[in-house]
């Protein structure tokens, strides 16, 4: 028997013992537990239920959002373009305040005292979010209140339940208005915004890029929300923190613009708008790396300070008036924007007729007269205008250099009966044509990196079947005559176009027939100094031989270079070799005829580097806006570090 065995044997005859009673105690104990808490329940739910129920409605688990401050702008030098600002702006949440409507209006008083805004405004403002049961969004009652205000409202938010003073990004536009169109503005959110916004976990009082690159680069340039999440009591005491989360600053973004060459065109452009003999009213230029796409500037002249739309409540006379302003339009881009391109546009209808066989450089007319009486389909007499008489002997370079339009109109709608266009059927060419606009980049976005871009026109048959359909108009106004396709050789009739899509076509001929994409921003960079990602080049082939390229850079040479072509006048201004094209619209307003203002070229002409596209909404393109061009390039080439 081992040790084991003799000490763990039962007595003979005996029993277990069993601790009886310890387990009572425990029974008891038990017993004892549940009756009091029993009677803790019945007492705070039967007794003091109410006074327990409204305590955890009073205590909330507060979560606010801490804004990260938005990223910087810079120029291609480094030129910061924008500096932050924190905005102080005092804020109601409705579900915050007294339920005693007297409590409540003591607050708007007070409120009336610290900012200025009447208590009955602010009343109302409560009661309208009360109704759209948007109750828990806090409401901006007065936003940018000075140091002093905010100082003042901070102390006395502590006795307001509901009220407080908030912190948001703001900016200052320091570049100046000539960037407005460029860089946008931030502004509030709208209750259309906001139904979006929330989900991807922006507060209701958090800024927004609305316009420009503020809007096309929103996610870089917004950075990662922080939060603090806190548990508060019905007065807004903190009760217990529970969690944070720090802010990230937002990239920044880095452009291809240079801020002085921006600012020069800007003043060049307002300084030119009026003269006695073309009062235009707006105009607009785009300076572009002819072989990048890389934006060296954009202008639209008017253009506005970005404070009246970011805060239009606060500036609402000021807004008021911008938007009312039709006629100069200040608020459209209008680089951006279409309008009939004129005889900028016969570098495609050149590139077209080559590219189809119906010409060659050497094919040439006289034109003799500036009218030529034709005889259209129906046998009714049709003149075809030139802007002059142009002589003997006008063939591609020529019709190029001197913008005829009759030489223009014959290689694209032919003349009936004589000289075949682009097709004998005149409907066809049409088509043929605006086949070559779109390999071109017409009649589509250019894919530019700002926003609400237009995109522009290319007519055809087809559209117009397609466009003049319904009440009020007839069959005859859907046709498409010989008149149409002549129109649209020349760029005019329903042809639209922008300027940047014009300065890209041009890119295209210079180098080559790379079409290129425009791009203004060209890197984001992070808060630690890290390139996130480079906005690089991007292009495609344009369809027409080198030889054909050289053919229509030539014409376009001599337009500059000759004495009697139509852009000459860029000589005037610089002495950079230039090639360009004029561009003089006609079209009506009102039923008075007026004419745009075009000029697009390229330079050196050798090595073709920059090209500059300049639009007047008024104004003949050889006289006005070819000797702006000229002093671009010049100021181009003098003081842009490329």
């Amino acid at each position: 028997m081992s040790i084991l065995d003799e000490r763990y044997r039962r007595p003979a005859g005996g029993s277990r013992n069993r601790p009886h009673g310890n387990l009572n105690t425990l029974r008891v104990a038990v017993v004892v537990l549940f009756a009091i808490l029993g009677v803790r329940l019945f007492y705070m739910q039967i007794i003091n239920g109410d006074e327990y129920a409204r305590r955890s409605r009073e205590n909330h688990i507060l979560q606010q959002n801490i804004l990260p401050t938005r990223g910087d702008i810079l120029d291609r030098n480094g030129e910061r373009l924008v500096d932050n600002v924190g905005v102080y702006t005092a804020t109601v949440v409705p579900e915050l305040l007294p339920d005693s409507q007297a409590a409540r209006y003591q607050i708007y008083q007070k409120l009336e005292q610290l900012t200025g805004v009447p208590a009955l405004n602010i009343q109302a403002r409560v009661k309208q979010s009360e109704d759209n049961e948007t109750a828990y969004i806090a409401i901006d009652i007065k936003k940018r209140l000075a140091i002093d205000e905010a100082l003042k409202l901070e102390e006395a938010s502590t006795d307001m339940p509901g009220v407080s003073l908030t912190v948001t990004p703001g900016r200052n536009y320091t570049a100046g208005a000539a960037f407005s169109h460029v860089i946008g503005y931030i502004g509030p959110q709208y209750a259309e915004d906001y139904a979006v916004l929330r989900k991807q976990g922006y507060q209701s009082n958090e800024p927004i890029g609305r316009a420009g690159l503020e809007a096309r680069y929103e996610s870089d340039l917004r950075g990662r929300v922080g939060f603090t999440a806190s548990e508060q009591d019905a007065a807004g005491h903190l009760i217990k923190a529970l969690k944070s989360r720090k802010p990230v600053p937002g990239n920044t973004l880095k452009l291809a613009i240079d801020a002085g060459l921006q600012n020069y065109v800007a003043e060049l452009l307002a300084d030119t708008l009026d003269d006695p003999t073309w009062r235009a009213r707006n105009a607009a230029a785009v300076v572009m790396n002819a072989k990048t796409g890389d934006v060296y500037a954009l202008v639209s002249i008017p253009s506005f300070d970005p404070t009246i739309l970011a805060e239009p409540e606060t500036h609402a006379a000021a807004y008021t008036a911008l938007a009312a302003d039709e006629e100069s339009a200040a608020l459209t881009n209008h680089a951006v924007a279409a309008a009939a391109p004129g005889s900028t546009f016969k570098l495609v209808t050149a590139a077209a007729a080559l590219e189809n066989g119906n010409i060659t450089p050497s094919t040439s007319i006289d034109v003799p007269n500036k009218d030529l009486e034709l005889k259209d389909e129906k046998g009714s007499a049709f003149f075809l205008h030139d802007w002059r008489a142009q002589g003997p002997g006008i063939n591609l370079y020529k019709g190029i250099a001197y913008s005829s339009n009759i030489y223009f109109n014959m290689i694209s709608c032919g003349i009936l009966g004589k000289i075949t266009g682009l097709d004998r059927d005149f409907g066809r060419g049409a088509d043929i044509l605006g086949a070559m606009a779109r390999k071109f980049g017409f009649g589509g976005p250019t894919g530019i990196d700002l926003p609400d871009e237009a995109d522009g026109r290319i007519p055809g048959p087809a559209w117009k079947t397609q466009h003049y359909s319904g009440a009020g108009y007839t069959a005859d106004d859907r046709n498409w005559y010989y008149g149409d396709t002549c129109n649209m050789g020349i760029g005019q009739g329903d042809v639209l176009a922008t300027p940047v899509q014009i300065a890209r076509m041009t890119a295209a001929v210079a180098n080559g027939g790379k079409l290129v994409t425009p791009h203004i921003a060209t890197e984001v960079i992070a808060p630690d100094g890290k390139v996130v990602r480079t906005i690089k080049p991007e292009s495609k082939t344009v369809p027409v031989s080198a030889e054909h390229l050289s053919e229509i850079r030539e014409g376009m040479h001599q337009s500059v270079q000759l004495d009697l072509g139509a852009g000459h006048r860029v000589t005037e201004t610089t002495r950079v070799d230039v090639a360009g094209k004029t561009g003089t619209a006609e079209f009506f307003e009102k039923g008075v005829k007026k004419q745009h203002g075009w000029f697009t070229g390229f330079a050196p002409f050798n090595d073709p580097e920059v090209v500059v596209t300049v639009y007047y909404d008024l104004g003949v393109g050889g006289d006005k806006a070819a000797p702006t061009a000229g002093r671009i390039f010049d100021y181009f080439m003098k003081n842009v570090k490329r």
